[in-house]
């Protein structure tokens, strides 16, 4: 062996370290983490009067909510500009039972009207594909705080996002 392998070969264990803890933190990568993109947990534990019912938190584009179907949630998306489409994502996790359907409304802000989504007598697994993650968007045409109701059979836990365009 020669002075020059010996240093090549210590070389390469020096970062030997340096790569296992690059795949190890490759390896910590998950789908959740990749799907709400560095985005804050909110809790959404709170009570916040809006359109005559009880949100649960004010949900903003830099936050998430983890929940678990079957049942629904309210929260508050809040939009700055006019004519806004807003995108509501979830991503499936502990897949249960499919169900057959999911609700997500978005209601404008004096509470009169509404954008629906509503898939109905499908297989909610399915329509979530490999991906595991459904989308859904909706028209907010004004400005304002919008209250989003969401409401599937399903039993699963989710991950949720909303963003807008």
């Amino acid at each position: 062996m020669t002075l020059n392998s010996v240093i090549v070969m210590l070389r390469d264990m020096k970062s030997l370290p340096v790569i296992f803890v690059l795949f190890a933190a490759v390896g910590c990568v998950d789908d959740s983490r990749v799907f709400t993109q560095g985005r804050i947990e909110d809790l959404c534990n709170e009570s916040i009067p809006i359109c005559g019912r009880q949100a649960a938190c004010i949900l903003g584009d830099d936050e998430f909510f983890s929940g678990r179907f079957p049942g629904g949630q309210r929260v508050i998306a809040r939009t700055e500009f006019e004519k806004q489409d807003m995108v509501v994502r979830f991503l499936l996790d502990d897949l249960a039972f499919p169900g057959t359907e999911i609700q997500v409304l978005a209601y404008s802000p004096e509470c009169g009207s509404y954008d629906e989504e509503h898939p109905r007598n499908v297989d909610l697994f399915e329509l979530a594909g490999d991906d595991r993650v459904l989308e859904f968007k909706l028209d907010v045409g004004t400005r304002g705080d919008h209250l989003v109701e969401i409401f599937s059979d399903m039993s699963a836990s989710y991950d949720m996002t909303i963003s807008l365009d």
